[in-house]
């Protein structure tokens, strides 16, 4: 599974940014939502993981001037795409990594940053959680994701016509903040739904695979009448622009100072 995401980000990287506008405005949010702490972070280098094509890495860039940047991607091709864009500043490097096997010493990083990339951790809260072992005290762990209340509309179509809904599982929202909050931690969330429109529920799903999120990776996959059947549903049950709802949740986890 961790090969085929690899792969389908991989092949999007050179059109994800024409396609990523929820991400791109996740990012936004996400930085705007750091600002706030710029001042209390300790000194010390800063790591982000699954950077993409490189949207929170540009306000990491612009908030942080002269701060050691680590900038990393499970996708060589993210990666390469992030050092085009941004490898003329000297303090910024960058290279593959796939942040399940994040191999750093404790207390390495001022702060440690995942944008919308924790749905495709197998463990998101083991990983999350290694991160933060990762991060200084007095550092703060920050990141974005789309939590398990997305996409009811698919859920709902589903449910309609007796087919098993076959999206990704993702992160639940209060067992990541449990499991979190197991330390001298002080952890702030954020809960927003955000909703996307599409010609047709076909165009949605094209557009999952535009933006490498095409990867299934548990349960069974729809036959091809049945994929027809749920979006032919979905389109007449809407009778116009297909809607879709993110539940996109932001995190902020400030490590102890002691």
């Amino acid at each position: 599974m961790k090969e085929s995401v690899r792969r389908n980000f991989g092949e999007a990287a050179s059109c994800y940014d024409s396609h990523a506008d929820l991400q791109r405005s996740v990012a936004d949010r996400l930085i705007n939502s750091l600002r706030p702490w710029i001042d209390i972070i300790p000194p010390g280098p800063i790591l982000e993981v699954g950077c993409g094509t490189g949207f929170v890495t540009e306000g990491l860039i612009d908030l942080f001037p002269g701060r050691s940047l680590e900038i990393t991607d499970i996708a060589p091709e993210m990666v390469e795409i992030c050092r085009k864009k941004f490898g003329g500043h000297r303090d910024a490097s960058f290279r593959t990594l796939d942040a399940e096997q994040l191999d750093a010493d404790p207390k390495t990083y001022a702060m440690t940053v995942n944008g919308f990339v924790a749905q495709w951790f197998e463990h998101p809260a083991v990983t999350m959680g290694s991160m933060l072992e990762a991060t200084k005290p007095g550092g703060l762990l920050l990141g974005s994701f789309p939590g398990s209340e997305s996409f009811p509309e698919w859920k709902e179509a589903c449910r309609e016509l007796g087919l098993p809904y076959t999206g990704n599982p993702l992160p639940d929202t209060e067992e990541l903040v449990v499991k979190l909050s197991g330390g001298p931690v002080q952890v702030d969330y954020y809960e927003d739904t955000v909703k996307q429109e599409f010609a047709s529920a076909a165009d949605f799903f094209s557009h999952l695979k535009k933006v490498g999120a095409g990867t299934q990776r548990t349960g069974r996959q729809l036959t091809p009448k049945e994929f027809r059947l749920l979006m032919d549903h979905w389109d007449n049950k809407t009778q116009g622009p297909v809607k879709v709802s993110y539940h996109v949740v932001f995190i902020a986890v400030k490590r102890d100072d002691t």
